[in-house]
Formats: C-alpha cells, sequence, structure tokens
C-alpha cells in the first residue's frame, strides 16, 4: 500500500561552538561544519510506519504487545496505534513510528529520546510542524514547492527546537564510512573496529546489538516484573535510535557525502540528494537513491524492509533460546550503548564491541540489504560539490540606474542617473545551514563608482536657453569610492555586532543559536528565501549598505541653480557628498557553482540618499555657499558576482 505522504518523483546538512569575541569568527565558528540532515522527520516516520506494516503476523503480534507493556502509565503520550497516521493540527500524542524521526536529529542518545518523547513541552509541537510540511512536500508540484515547503519545515523546527541545528550536525556519525574493499565481512570489521569515525552502520549496528541484548535479558526473567514496563521502553528506544542511522543509510547524499572536508562535504551531499544517485546493496541488487524531501514509493519501500528485519530480530530476542540471547552471551557492548546513554552528538571516534563470528551473519542480514558505500578520495571517487561555505574572494561589477524627484538645490530636478560599478570583496559563505533558502553570506566590498549626470535640469519655468539647459544637471556626473557591507542579523540590522564580544565569553552558546538563527533568515524569518521556477527572491533589508564617497579627492563641480531674493541664479559650485543604498529585495536569475567558484547574476532593487556635506562657490569663494538639501532616490541594480573559495 503507499504512502500518502510520500511523493513520486523520480528526481531526485558538526557544528562547534562559538568562541571567539569577533561576529564574523563567532559566525564561522557556530556553523562549521554546516549539518547536514538525511530525511525529514516525516519520511523517516513514514519508512518506519512501513516497515511494522509489513511485519508477519508473530512478530506483529510481539511489537503490539512490547509496546502495550511500554505504554503502561504514559497512555496519554504515547499512542494506542504503533503507527498512528496523519494527526491533524493538533497531535495528542506520540507513536512508536515517530521513535526514530525524534532519534538523532531531536535527541542524541536513546534516553534522551525518551525523555523527549515522555516529557517535553515541545515535542508535539514538533510533531504538528512536521504534519503541515510532510503534506506540502508531498503535495509539491516542482521543485521550487518542494524548497519552499522544506524552508517553512526547517524554520519551524528550528524555532520549536532550539537544539535543532547543533544536535543534527554535531559529527559525521548520519554518514557511511566510504569502502576501501569489496568484501562486506571485511567492511563491516573496519565500521565498528574501536576507533573507527562515527558512522550510520556502526551506529545502528552498536544501537540493534543493544537492543537485542537488553531484550534477551526480559527474555531471560534478568528484569523484575516492576521494571518490566520501563525495561520495555528502554528496548524499544535503543533499537529506535539505532533504526535512525539505519534508514539515513538509504539517502543518497549520506554515501556521497561522507569524506571531504565542510563545504565539499555538504555540497555533495546536498546534490546527490537531489538528482540521485544509482548504486546497488551489498546482495547487487541495483538501486537508485534520493534524499531528504525526495522520498519516493520504492525508497519507502526498501528501507522499510530494513527496518521490518531489524525490528523481527528484536522480537526473535524476547523469545526463550533465540539466536540473540545464545549468540549474545559472549559479545563485547559498551556499557553506555546497554544503558541507552551512548551520546552520538558527542562522540568522536566508536567504541569497542565485538559479537562472535558465528554471530555476526545474524545481524548482518540487516547490512547487507544497505547501499555498498562509495570509495573515499582517490580513485575511481564520485564526482564531488561544493557548498558556499568558508572565506573567498571576489569581484562584482554591475550597473544601475536610479530615479529621484528633485536634485541638490530646491530650483533643480532629480530625473534620472546610470552608474557602473566594480569592486573586490573579501568574505565568508555561510550560505544554506539548515536549507538552501538560507543566507549567511558576509562580506566587505570595495570599488569604485562612475556615476553619469541626472537627468533633470532647472525647473521648466526656468527662464534660460533650452540649449544650456542640459549643462545645468540636478547632480554632476561623477566618480567615487564605494564600501559595501553584508551581514545577517538575528532581530535588528547590527544586532550580531553588538551581541558578539558579550556572548563569546558569556554565552557562547547563545552566540551559536543567534547565529545560526540570523543565517537562516533572522528570529522573524522573513529573509529566507523564496524559491521560484525562474530563480529565489528574497527580501534583504537591513542586510546589506553601500556608502559612496564622492568629491573626496576633488569635489564634482557643476553649474547649479538655486532661488536667490533677486531671483534665479546660476552659480558653479563644487559638492563634496555621501550617498547611501539600502537594498530591499533581491532577485537571482541564475547561479553557476563548481568546485570552488561561484558565478550569480543579480538584481536588487531598494532606496537611498544622498546627503550632501560641504559645497563651495567656484568662482566666488568669499561669497556664501548656496543651500543643497539631500535627495531621495529608488533605484534598480544588475550586477554579477563571482567569488573563489579557499
Amino acid at each position: 500500500m503507499r504512502d500518502p505522504r510520500v511523493g513520486d518523483t523520480e528526481r531526485r546538512r558538526p557544528a562547534p561552538r562559538a568562541s571567539k569575541p569577533a561576529i564574523w569568527l563567532a559566525l564561522t565558528a557556530a556553523v562549521l561544519p554546516a549539518p547536514a540532515l538525511a530525511w525529514t522527520y516525516a519520511e523517516h516516520r513514514a519508512i518506519t510506519a512501513r516497515g511494522i506494516e509489513v511485519l508477519d503476523p508473530p512478530h506483529r503480534q510481539a511489537l503490539d504487545a512490547l509496546w502495550a507493556n511500554a505504554r503502561e502509565g504514559n497512555a496519554s503520550r504515547l499512542c494506542a496505534d504503533l503507527a498512528a497516521g496523519e494527526q491533524g493540527a493538533k497531535p495528542s500524542c506520540i507513536d512508536l513510528a515517530a521513535w526514530p524521526a525524534i532519534a538523532g536529529d531531536h535527541s542524541c542518545s536513546p534516553k534522551e529520546l525518551l525523555q523527549t518523547v515522555l516529557t517535553s513541552d515541545w515535542i508535539l509541537e514538533i510533531v504538528a510542524i512536521t504534519e503541515r510540511a510532510g503534506r506540502r512536500i508531498a503535495g509539491a508540484k516542482n521543485e521550487s514547492q518542494r524548497r519552499n515547503a522544506l524552508t517553512s519545515l526547517d524554520i519551524g523546527l528550528e524555532r520549536a527546537d532550539r537544539e535543532y541545528s547543533t544536535r543534527a550536525g554535531a559529527n559525521t556519525a548520519h554518514f557511511l564510512l566510504p569502502r576501501s574493499t569489496d568484501d562486506p565481512k571485511k567492511y563491516a570489521a573496519e565500521v565498528i573496529r574501536m576507533g573507527a569515525e562515527p558512522n550510520a552502520i556502526a551506529v545502528y549496528l552498536l544501537h540493534h546489538v543493544a537492543a537485542l541484548r537488553r531484550a534477551a535479558g526480559l527474555a531471560q526473567g534478568e528484569v523484575s516484573a516492576e521494571a518490566r514496563t520501563a525495561a520495555a521502553r528502554e528496548v524499544l528506544a535503543i533499537e529506535a535510535f539505532g533504526i535512525h542511522f539505519l534508514e539515513d543509510a538509504f539517502a543518497a547524499g549520506h554515501i556521497a557525502g561522507s569524506w571531504g572536508k565542510t563545504a565539499e562535504r555538504k555540497g555533495t551531499h546536498d546534490y546527490y540528494n537531489e538528482h540521485g544517485l544509482d548504486t546497488e546493496d551489498w546482495n547487487h541488487e541495483s538501486m537508485l537513491l534520493l534524499g531528504d524531501a525526495h522520498l519516493r514509493q520504492s525508497d519507502l519501500e526498501r528501507a522499510g524492509e530494513a527496518v521490518r528485519r531489524s525490528l523481527s530480530q528484536v522480537l526473535d530476542a524476547l523469545k526463550a533460546g533465540s539466536p540473540a540471547e545464545r549468540g549474545l552471551s559472549d559479545a563485547t557492548i559498551p556499557p553506555d550503548a546497554l544503558a541507552g546513554t551512548f551520546d552520538t552528538c558527542k562522540v568522536t571516534a566508536m567504541p569497542d564491541m565485538r559479537v562472535s563470528q558465528s554471530f555476526a551473519p545474524y545481524v548482518g542480514t540487516v547490512v547487507l540489504a544497505t547501499p555498498i558505500p562509495f570509495r573515499g578520495e582517490g580513485y575511481a571517487a564520485l564526482p564531488r560539490f561544493r557548498a558556499e561555505i568558508g572565506p573567498f574572494v571576489g569581484i562584482a561589477s554591475g550597473v544601475s540606474g536610479s530615479g529621484a524627484g528633485g536634485g541638490f538645490t530646491e530650483g533643480s530636478e532629480g530625473g534620472t542617473q546610470s552608474s557602473l560599478d566594480v569592486g573586490v570583496r573579501l568574505g565568508v559563505g555561510l550560505d544554506a545551514l539548515l536549507g538552501d533558502a538560507g543566507d549567511g553570506l558576509m562580506y566587505l566590498q570595495v570599488g569604485i563608482v562612475n556615476q553619469a549626470k541626472a537627468s533633470g535640469s532647472c525647473q521648466p519655468d526656468c527662464p534660460m536657453d533650452p540649449v544650456l539647459q542640459q549643462f545645468v544637471p540636478g547632480v554632476p556626473a561623477r566618480s567615487g569610492l564605494q564600501f559595501r557591507l553584508r551581514l545577517p542579523y538575528w532581530l535588528l540590522p547590527g544586532d550580531l555586532i553588538l551581541a558578539a564580544p558579550v556572548l563569546a565569553f558569556t554565552s557562547p552558546r547563545t552566540l551559536e543559536k543567534m547565529g545560526i538563527t540570523a543565517a537562516d533568515g533572522g528570529l522573524i524569518p522573513w529573509q529566507a528565501k523564496i524559491a521560484t521556477p525562474i530563480g529565489p527572491i528574497q527580501f534583504v533589508i537591513g542586510r546589506e549598505v553601500s556608502a559612496t564617497l564622492f568629491g573626496y579627492d576633488t569635489k564634482d563641480a557643476y553649474l547649479a541653480t538655486f532661488d536667490t531674493p533677486e531671483g534665479r541664479r546660476f552659480e558653479p559650485v563644487a559638492v563634496k557628498s555621501i550617498q547611501w543604498e539600502f537594498p530591499v529585495d533581491e532577485y537571482h536569475p541564475f547561479r553557476e557553482y563548481g568546485t570552488r567558484y561561484a558565478f550569480a547574476a543579480i538584481v536588487q532593487i531598494g532606496a537611498g540618499f544622498d546627503r550632501p556635506l560641504e559645497v563651495e562657490n567656484v568662482l566666488r569663494p568669499e561669497q556664501p555657499s548656496p543651500p543643497l538639501k539631500t535627495r531621495y532616490f529608488g533605484f534598480i541594480r544588475l550586477f554579477f558576482d563571482g567569488r573563489r573559495y579557499f
């Protein structure tokens, strides 16, 4: 039976804590490496629900009994059904199918998973958010709609679960380990060896074997009748926590993005999750895999079958004399795994875990159905992609047109003006923290601007030869030095600059959260990008400002018109001014990105003002200078942005 939350399309995110006093370094530390998630909450839940659905009747009866035991004392929080389906806008309970979705991304250990499920005040909000987003993703008619739904989901999860970004991307445990062998037995030995890099298969096996041992303990009567309910919940929590990582193994980005530096790893992860990966499992069954927000029915069936096999083994272990009871008697299982306290957000290396050679094939049947990992860096590696993360140097050049109602003097018209600018920028790319709708771009640009004179001259009733009016512009032709600054903000422009020097020492965790929120659209997420079929659109007011210094070397001279008690006069004057520009909206018609180079065309619409600071009469310096006023204008700017990342 097809799951209604799953789309049919056939195409197709570790954050250390901030510790630097400068906002630039603080924000960088807050998001490098950036989070990389696999399946969405709804997809994890759908996969687990499918695994439960296809259990054979004896195993389903055993799971029903174990779940009924686990619900004792918590019947109001734990749903009666193992998989409760759609729960509406106000869910009142959490089903077993949701436990792997909460594991890993919303909890760091089975113990924390249980605490979150049973006692947290925000988990039901998570369920409601994912219900809404799951329907939008499943109903998306194109990739733009899918991206916008995923953006809303990510922002909602970040608001409800304040640890979401840092927890979900705390280490590499959600990825497969690259293989150096074609022998599944040798590969299994590599992934679980003591000191190995945390990886999805090893974390799954660690918790699966621990769940088998705990279940066998129930069968052997090691748990008193009074403690049996709590023990039943712990068995389910340990197994569900492992299942999360088993399901991650079927996401394309978590196979392809399993090695490399942060930017390259995340870019590869994102690309293959969307565009797919053609591979096979250890049994040499071919498969086409996609990733987060792109779950198809075939992905659901494939991963659901792996869940079914895993659950069946745990349910078998509840029987006296089961293979798990016999085979795990001499196993080496870390105590924290058995206790459900193994913390995947903090672990940096796999612990010592061993099972007998005769028992390994039993648990290995699940692993054999997982995709074969690709090789690491070097020979026969997959094509790599890079996210826009890290320091860069770039060149930006563009043209703009502006219009104003008046010039510098009361007697002049504003008209329109055109400008040509070119600049060099240094910055840090922190795009796509939770998704590609984010914008953590920070840079300082220095350049020059050449500006044509304004089309307006003196007012229509100006008693002057029309031929000469062209020499009386509202604003002269001029050149200036331009400085442009772009920074994300949490709530108000510049707030992170003020907060960083204090919070970096007093509360780096708070600064980290503020930085992540700022880069993902702000506390009020109106600055997240909106995907459209013709390119993303973004509201950017407050994120970028430019100041152009005109007349600082030599004042800009022109013939100005102004009114005096004696009548209208025309005087050559020299002006020094600062022109401020504030982009409001931004549109990206196209963007190309290679391994280190990015090239994009960007259209900005905004407003600004041009304030004269000094003015003097060129011919008669001893005379009072004519009064000048600040002019206000709107503008549209098209520029080309090229960057080289390091």
